[in-house]
């Protein structure tokens, strides 16, 4: 497994060779106190390498930087996850349990929302990657999955926030710059991204 700092040269790497680092807007790193702070926030101990990713680099302000989401802050995933727990008081999980499904059925819990679910990424219009620490029978605490306004089916993306990272490295290294977003020529607009299908079984 690459490190943080492996994993940022790679990433860098890419998008100067793609003309767009600067387009991405890569914010400094967070501080130990802020990490801290947040994991006291959410009630759950972030993994290490998505720690120190954002002790080098705290988020982006850019264009989508993973598979076309935008990388969150530590800030913002506070707060989008602090947006969540007020949806799911206005009883939005008992409005929508009928509608809700898993793939693979039987590893993420077939819910609109929970919160041990921790937002990584956000597409702008409330979808979000991120970490699931409440699985379902057939999925393991600490797996990736897709979740959000839109998305009923909640999509394992990876077993591992390790696993997601060098996908996402892999998917950075392979897309395209149009001038204002990166795209990956594997992709058909449908959730989850190509390269995270395998381990949906989408």
């Amino acid at each position: 497994m690459q490190s943080a700092d492996q994993i940022w040269a790679s990433i860098k790497a890419s998008l100067h060779e793609k003309n767009c680092l600067d387009e991405v807007q890569l914010r400094p790193g967070a501080s130990e106190s802020e990490l801290v702070e947040l994991e006291a926030q959410l009630g759950v101990a972030l993994p290490d390498l998505l720690r120190q990713l954002l002790m080098i680099h705290d988020g982006q302000d850019g264009a989508g930087l993973l598979f076309g989401s935008q990388m969150l802050s530590s800030k913002e995933i506070g707060r989008q996850w602090q947006g969540w727990r007020e949806i799911e008081a206005d009883g939005m999980n008992e409005d929508c349990a009928e509608f809700m499904k898993s793939s693979p059925a039987g590893v993420v819990k077939p819910m609109y929302n929970n919160a041990r679910w921790i937002p990584l990424t956000h597409d702008g219009g409330g979808n979000h990657m991120g970490l699931d620490f409440d699985p379902d029978i057939g999925g393991a605490e600490g797996q990736m999955i897709a979740f959000g306004a839109d998305e009923d089916t909640k999509y394992l993306l990876a077993p591992t926030f390790a696993d997601f990272a060098e996908k996402a490295v892999e998917w950075i290294s392979q897309a395209s710059w149009d001038g204002e977003n990166l795209e990956s020529p594997t992709d058909d607009g449908f959730a989850p991204p190509a390269i995270l299908r395998t381990a949906g079984g989408a």
